[in-house]
């Protein structure tokens, strides 16, 4: 069973009516994680939730959403009065405040932290193993969610992303939580395999910016497919040769996180979550392999109770 609640500004709760139908969507980056939630309601409770600003929702105990409440609205009509709530996960917060520009002269973990993340009430978990960045610029106009980002991801290979306890998580993704496995005997409602080469890098060529001194990363598989897509990346001449060779490697993984896209519907919710490992090995399917999760939508509606997820290359940026 689903319950759901709000925290108001002055931080009480409201726990909302058996809701009636509901989706949450979960990923990592943009779009951030969203929620729908219906309820049966009450007249005479139209502004009850006019200060509500945080949604929290669990699935037979164990939470399931934390996020920001965009919108609510009570609807009298054909199917009786209700209640509807949506919104998106924490990352909101992130991508709704611009940064202030800044120069660091070098920015550690605790430093983007501080200034990009903390002031919004928002709790980190796991990023110590980041590497400092030396010169890294907050330029103007830019959410702190790309702050966030840049600093995480290309430069510390790692996806930030937001937990179901609306924790920002900077750590890797963790393959100790259990592979998934869809096979013989699961409730497969329908499937769609996709692959796109638009986009995908065969070779980044990383060269500093005053001289001619250059780098070449190559994706030998693609290569073997036919695969010819070059990008020259130009980066300080301060830049040593490893973290020359990693924007190089950053580059080619980034343009293959979206090459390979299986997308199933499984009678169930909340299966599984976005960084998990996936085995599938359904009888007479041509595209059966382990994946990783790379979206997962939960939902219950006309069909029952259904996840759909979105299962890309475990080694490519999920």
């Amino acid at each position: 069973m689903i319950t759901c609640w709000v925290i108001l500004g002055d931080g009480s709760v409201v726990t909302l009516p058996q809701a009636v139908r509901w989706e949450f969507c979960y990923g990592t980056g943009v779009p951030c994680d969203s929620f729908f939630v219906r309820c049966l309601w009450e007249t005479g409770k139209e502004r009850v939730l006019s200060k509500a600003c945080r949604f929290c929702a669990s699935w037979e105990g164990e939470r399931v959403f934390t996020g920001v409440v965009d919108e609510f609205s009570c609807v009298c009509g054909q199917e009786g009065l209700y209640l509807e709530v949506s919104g998106r996960g924490m990352a909101a917060l992130l991508l709704d405040n611009e940064a202030m520009p800044a120069q660091y002269q070098m920015a550690t973990r605790s430093d983007i932290v501080a200034d990009h993340v903390a002031p919004y009430g928002i709790e980190t978990v796991g990023g110590w193993s980041l590497p400092a960045v030396s010169e890294f610029t907050v330029t103007s106009g830019v959410s702190e969610w790309s702050v966030v980002q840049e600093f995480a991801c290309y430069h510390g290979g790692v996806v930030p992303r937001f937990d179901r306890l609306g924790r920002l998580v900077l750590n890797g993704h963790d393959d100790g939580q259990g592979t998934l496995r869809i096979g013989e005997g699961t409730a497969v409602s329908g499937w769609e395999y996709r692959e796109e080469r638009h986009g995908v890098l065969s070779q980044v060529a990383v060269r500093r910016r005053s001289s001619w001194d250059t780098q070449w990363v190559s994706d030998p598989a693609f290569l073997a497919e036919g695969g010819n897509a070059r990008r020259v990346v130009t980066v300080p001449n301060a830049t040593g040769s490893a973290a020359m060779r990693y924007s190089g490697d950053y580059q080619l993984r980034a343009s293959r996180s979206g090459r390979v896209r299986l997308t199933m519907t499984v009678a169930g919710a909340f299966l599984a979550w976005p960084g998990q490992l996936v085995q599938v090995a359904l009888p007479d399917f041509g595209a059966n392999g382990l994946y990783r999760v790379a979206q997962a939508e939960a939902a219950c509606g006309q069909e029952g109770l259904t996840t759909t997820l979105v299962l890309g290359e475990p080694d490519s940026m999920i």
